[in-house]
């Protein structure tokens, strides 16, 4: 029994390790038939059933698998790391290395999110936001700004993800046998995040304009725009 279910992951694993193989080939996976994939992984066309009903379901299933491994590897960073400077760097280092070991997945990614189904882009959004708020909790636990509220520090770590998940496509797009130029990317990663991080640290709430000074500043405006 245990033989049989371990072939039955293997297959599964392969069905869906074989669409990563065709769109890191350059395919894109709204074109890439249940026939391509179970050619690829050496299995008939009706063996695909067995284990998923269409392809957005395997879609589905490889947003998992890019959830669940992303997570991981950070999650291990940040227990690692107690300080926000070797923290950013750090996790920056991480995510890129992580991007090259499965670039397939990652261009599955960006596939889904530019051009997948409503569903599919649904899927990816609360997974990425399920990524903000695990590192809204470890910013928050580790006290890196505990000047903010809850509440920032959400928008703060949303911010973070939106950047970093941002310089995806740009880093699939080097080649890993020009490491200058990944070494470039992530600096500049790193600047961007440590300007988020600056910015959140030093956050004051914008002030209320009261309705006098609404209205001067009204005034003003208009003075200005006629020329005197």
């Amino acid at each position: 029994m245990s033989t049989r279910l371990e072939k039955k992951l293997m297959t599964r694993q392969s069905l869906m390790d074989a669409v990563l193989e065709l769109i890191d080939e350059g395919m894109g996976f709204a074109s890439i038939s249940i026939r391509e994939v179970a050619k690829r992984s050496g299995v008939v066309p009706t063996a695909f059933y067995r284990h998923f009903t269409d392809m957005e379901d395997l879609a589905f299933c490889l947003v998992d698998e890019f959830s669940l491994g992303l997570r991981r590897v950070l999650r291990e960073t940040r227990q690692q790391t107690r300080s926000v400077g070797p923290l950013i760097r750090q996790s920056v280092l991480i995510y890129v290395e992580h991007v090259q070991q499965n670039r397939g997945l990652f261009r599955f990614m960006s596939q889904v999110i530019s051009g997948g189904s409503a569903p599919l882009r649904h899927s990816v959004r609360n997974e990425l936001q399920f990524l903000a708020n695990e590192l809204a909790a470890d910013v928050g636990h580790l006290n890196l700004l505990p000047d903010l509220s809850q509440g920032m520090i959400e928008w703060a770590t949303q911010l973070v993800v939106n950047t970093v998940t941002g310089t995806t496509s740009e880093l699939l797009d080097l080649s890993e046998s020009n490491p200058l130029e990944v070494e470039r990317l992530v600096d500049k990663t790193v600047r961007q995040l440590q300007i988020i991080f600056v910015g959140a640290a030093n956050w004051q709430p914008i002030p209320k304009r009261t309705p006098e000074l609404s209205k001067a500043t009204e005034q003003a405006l208009l003075f200005t725009a006629v020329g005197h």
